[in-house]
């Protein structure tokens, strides 16, 4: 406990948040909120705890 992660992505358009916000078909994109911890990042991405394999 007591981690910071911080992640750095480049190239990915979010200079401009109305194009971030839009799906390849220019639809409007509703953001997902989570939690800012590990887990809830971890199972909003769909990620699986691997380790216990």
């Amino acid at each position: 406990m007591g981690k910071t992660i911080v992640i750095t992505v480049t190239g990915h358009g979010l200079k401009d948040p109305q194009w971030a916000l839009k799906a390849a078909d220019g639809s409007d994109v509703e953001p997902t909120k989570v939690d800012f911890d590990v887990v809830s990042v971890a199972t909003a991405l769909g990620l699986e705890d691997v380790a216990g394999e």
